[in-house]
């Protein structure tokens, strides 16, 4: 039996998904956690205000049509110091921006259940990463510094990262130039680095 930690703690577990909740949920509560659960992004901002701190949050990134990581935008004043994606969302630039909000760990909900909790087992014995976290890589069977995860060709810079997620929601050069105080030429230098960086030769979708 894996432990997340040498005794008792608060776990608030934000997911949308029934089945990964009631299971993940009760195999925590085995190893000896207080377990919260909640299913949308509003009930888990009012848990944390009305709740003593939490030691840990595990929070899914696609919450229906909410992101979870907007939790993490303004988070409440006792927000968990530790807080893991653990989420079906892959993709770098989520998991990147999650760590620049100040995530601590990132585990992937394609392993079985019983994979995160060895995770979230190694994930206990771990330091936070000064602007990075840890990524449980599933061939490895261990974690991985983000920065050393992800290939470095491929992984944007912040300011790219910012213009890459203002292009998800779908917004016009004009209007992320506008919200980021930059210039419309700036931008576009940025918007040719993400296609050369990552192969995208058209506008980004919004979605997960």
């Amino acid at each position: 039996m894996n432990n997340i930690s040498n005794g008792p703690k608060r776990v608030l577990f934000v997911d949308d998904h029934p089945l990964v909740l009631s299971s993940l949920s009760e195999m925590l509560r085995a190893r000896g956690c207080d377990v919260v659960t909640a299913k949308r992004l509003d009930d888990a901002e009012k848990l944390i205000r009305d709740s003593d701190t939490f030691d840990l949050v595990l929070l899914d990134i696609n919450l229906g049509k909410d992101n979870g990581l907007t939790l993490l935008e303004s988070p409440p004043p006792n927000m968990a110091k530790r807080v893991v994606m653990l989420s079906g969302v892959t993709e770098q630039e989520w998991v990147l921006h999650g760590f620049a909000l100040g995530a601590f760990g990132f585990i992937p909900k394609s392993i079985e259940l019983e994979e995160v909790m060895i995770a979230l087992s190694a994930l206990s014995n771990k330091p936070a990463l000064p602007n990075s976290g840890w990524v449980w890589d599933s061939e490895a069977h261990d974690l991985v510094d983000a920065s050393d995860f992800f290939p470095r060709h491929s992984v944007l810079t912040p300011k790219e990262r910012d213009v890459f997620m203002l292009l998800r929601d779908g917004k016009l050069d004009k209007q992320i130039a506008d919200d980021l105080g930059l210039s419309i030429h700036t931008i576009r230098v940025h918007i040719r680095a993400i296609k050369r960086k990552r192969g995208h030769n058209r506008r980004f979708e919004q979605n997960f």
